[in-house]
Order: structure tokens, then sequence, then C-alpha cells
């Protein structure tokens, strides 16, 4: 209440950890910061789902299941991990402001000056032979 009458920033209450419930939170999220902060929890979830993919290998390794098992949970484990690492290097764009249609126009006239070329985007995740098998 405070912060509000002070135009203070206000406390945002923390992110739910559930999928279910940051799926929830993404029709919710208006602003950069906030949808930044609703991928980076999905970058954490994903490394949760490869740690758990990883037990899952090491399960089926222990347990002598079928080779083509233990291959599909290594290609889902390092699928899960090339998303999250791409979250974590595109989220912080959205909290980067866009810029406004006036601003555009008064810049304009402004003298350009060089701009450093954008970074790659990270590569998407690859289709893989082991994951290929398990959308049939």
């Amino acid at each position: 209440m405070h912060a509000a009458l002070f135009g203070l920033p206000e406390d945002r209450p923390p992110l739910p950890t559930a999928l279910d419930e940051l799926l929830q939170a993404t029709y919710t999220a208006r602003d950069g910061d906030q949808q930044q902060a609703v991928l980076d929890q999905l970058s954490d979830q994903l490394r949760n789902a490869a740690e758990i993919l990883e037990w899952a290998r090491n399960h089926a390794n222990w347990r002598s299941l079928p080779p083509d098992t233990w291959e599909w949970l290594r290609d889902a484990t390092d699928t899960a991990r090339l998303l999250a690492d791409g979250l974590d290097s595109i989220s912080p764009t959205f909290a980067t402001p866009v810029p406004s249609a006036s601003n555009t126009n008064a810049n304009a006239n402004a003298p350009s000056q060089p701009s450093a070329a954008p970074s790659p985007l990270p590569p998407g995740p690859s289709a893989s032979p082991g994951l290929a098998a398990c959308r049939r």
C-alpha cells in the first residue's frame, strides 16, 4: 500500500513453479519484466525436467532397459538443456523497452550512428532420431 502511495515499485508475488500455474501467469504478464520473469522461470523448469530425464536415463541403464530407451532419454535431456540455455539467451530481450512510434519519428532526422550487429539467436533444438521416434 505504501509503495503505491509514494510511487515506489510494488512487490510482485513470486511466480508459480508448477507449469500449469506458470501457463496461467502468461495471461497476466503484461510488461516486459513480467514476461522475462515467466521465461526465466520456464528455463528453470526445463533444467529441472532435464534432471528428471537424466534420473530416468540412469535408471534405464541400471535396469538394462533397451538401448533405444536410454538413447531417447539422452536426446530428451540434451534438448531440454538446449531449450533452457536458449531461453536464458533471449529472455532479457523481453525486458528491453520497445521504441514508441513518436521516438522512432523523432530519431529519423537524427544523424545515424553505426550500430553493433545483433548477436545471433541460439540454435533451435535439432530433430534427433531418438526424439523423432517419440513423435510417431
